[in-house]
């Protein structure tokens, strides 16, 4: 339980609990339970979504869900997101790049993929008919993505704060009950629909994750939420292509 709630913590707004002690090893056991926090956020969202469109019309009703789905976050992912991109627009070589994204400041790269990915979610939310239960898969893969990321890839700094210990430290036994929970999790929610939507989903992890490598030597905690974001996103997408 102190694991899951850490977790809980740590991707959410939930107050509860953070003066207490926490060692490098309770952050690492707690991404087990990402999944379960990205499941549990995405029920959330679909149950706003339902009883937002009761009252007010689709877009509108979009628009809340998604300033919703931000807010549980502290908008912590969606600031990866621009710092990623703030980074890639960058001419220069890996170092430049990697000192961008540390910079507090939003560039022009980055005010433009937040502005862009809004519309992009907002957009999708206001489309979903017969998918809907996506609005609950989406937050779910999101946060499996990370830990797959965490267990896979290296520390694009020689040196980091808490990213680099997730990184350094997640490994196979984290990945592996991690995706067994969003394995059960993610059937349970879209039946038969989840086997094609994980493979369309993987190969934009493969994508996704080659690219973080070839442009930023591995990952970052910001790359960790631009994927997060992303990852949200790409599900989304396929939904409406799949509907």
């Amino acid at each position: 339980m102190k694991h899951f709630l850490l977790a809980l913590r740590f991707l959410t707004v939930y107050p509860f609990g953070a003066s207490e002690e926490v060692s490098t090893e309770d952050l690492i056991e707690s991404v087990i339970y990402y999944p379960l926090v990205g499941a549990m956020i995405g029920l959330l969202l679909f149950l706003f979504w339902r009883w937002a469109q009761t009252i007010w019309p689709a877009l509108l009703a979009a628009t809340l869900t998604v300033a919703l789905w931000e807010l549980i976050s502290a908008g912590l992912h969606l600031d990866g997101l621009m710092d990623t991109f703030d980074g890639l627009g960058v001419r220069g070589d890996l170092e430049k790049r990697l000192a961008v994204m540390k910079d507090s400041r939003v560039g022009a790269f980055g005010a433009q993929v937040l502005v862009l990915s809004m519309l992009l979610k907002v957009s999708a939310v206001a489309a979903l008919e017969k998918k809907a239960e996506l609005i609950i898969f989406a937050p779910l893969a999101g946060r499996t993505v990370m830990v797959v990321l965490m267990a896979t890839c290296s520390y694009a700094r020689a040196s980091g704060g808490l990213g680099k210990v997730f990184v350094d430290q997640v490994g196979m036994r984290q990945l592996v009950l991690s995706l067994g929970l969003f394995l059960l999790l993610g059937f349970a929610i879209l039946g038969r629909h989840f086997f094609y939507t994980t493979l369309a989903l993987a190969a934009v992890l493969l994508f996704l994750r080659y690219f973080f490598r070839v442009n930023f030597g591995g990952v970052t905690g910001d790359i960790l939420g631009a994927a997060c974001e992303l990852h949200e996103l790409a599900v989304l997408l396929l939904a409406l292509i799949f509907a």
